[in-house]
């Protein structure tokens, strides 16, 4: 999914999901999940999730390939064990994600606990400009909790979505968001409205791991070169908006406690172009690379991300 603007083509935070071919089977699918994890005990849904997750890696062989070609770059190693470790645990994390999204959905839930109050300091700072802010993601750790914590908050907060296929799958899933508090843009009115947003002082969440060959910056990502989105350093030079690069990482399995780091000293160029552009995604680039490294079995990266081609 994608849209192009004046500001460049941007894959958009907060749509955690693709457009699916056979919208209606997967509403069926969704909600028919949904209501079993509303009647399990958070504890056992993580735990058959997470195994679910383990056996999904060896039964998909080419997201398997994928995932052993980007780990063996952020571990630096080809070792085949510890890749593999790497990737089952991340695989594992992401249907655990799915599982809070869902209960996000049914009961509103967040985190009993948020390490991340000097964060929510940092970023209140930055909006005293008066500027908004580019919230800029990754796959990683549970991005849907962490907007939904922002929107609780009270921070204006936009995302961008695209229709899945089946508009009561668009209520189960994009309804959840606006539940939470959360502005959803659609995906064909995306290009004014965010910019709107940002000249209102508020907060837009966009996703960066989502090659897009030929159209987005080429920068340098665990040292190799990878072409991401311009479009977040686009949209913070034509606003005067921060690019922030963040990330709400789980501290236990559960989801119980989680923790917001970022990076909140990226400001657009004095001179808008393409060298700033590059300048400007690298430095997002550089601070997600960080925070993989931390844990990189919370980035949920399912194509090669070095590879054209996407997630």
């Amino acid at each position: 999914m994608g849209e192009s603007t004046g500001v460049g083509r941007t894959r958009l935070a907060a749509t955690s999901l693709s457009r699916p071919s056979g919208g209606a089977l997967r509403y069926w699918a969704w909600r028919g999940a949904q209501a079993t994890v509303g009647r399990t005990p958070a504890a056992v849904a993580y735990w058959v999730a997470g195994g679910l997750g383990q056996a999904a890696y060896w039964l998909w062989p080419r997201g398997r390939r994928a995932m052993r070609a980007n780990f063996a770059r952020v571990l630096g190693t080809a070792e085949r064990g510890a890749v593999d470790r790497v990737g089952r645990a991340s695989l594992a994390g992401y249907f655990r994600y799915l599982v809070d999204f869902m209960r996000l959905g049914g009961r509103g839930m967040l985190p009993a606990q948020v390490v991340g109050e000097t964060a929510f300091a940092a970023l209140d700072r930055l909006l005293e400009r008066g500027k908004g802010a580019v919230i800029v993601c990754m796959h990683y750790g549970n991005w849907d909790a962490g907007a939904a914590l922002a929107a609780a908050r009270g921070y204006p907060l936009a995302v961008v979505a695209e229709g899945l296929g089946d508009p009561r799958l668009d209520e189960l899933v994009l309804g959840t968001r606006e539940r939470l508090g959360m502005q959803v843009i659609r995906l064909e009115r995306a290009g004014p409205s965010m910019v709107r947003v940002l000249r209102r002082n508020g907060l837009l969440a966009l996703l960066i791991d989502r090659p897009v060959p030929g159209e987005g910056v080429a920068v340098r990502f665990f040292g190799e070169r990878v072409e991401v989105p311009a479009g977040p350093a686009r949209l913070a030079l034509a606003t005067g908006a921060a690019l922030v690069p963040v990330a709400f990482r789980r501290l236990d399995r559960l989801g119980r406690s989680m923790e917001l780091v970022g990076d909140f000293s990226i400001l657009p160029c004095a001179e808008a172009g393409p060298r700033c552009v590059e300048a400007l995604t690298q430095r997002v680039m550089e601070a997600h690379e960080r925070f993989i490294r931390e844990r990189p079995d919370q980035w949920y990266m399912f194509r090669e991300l070095w590879a054209e081609g996407g997630r």
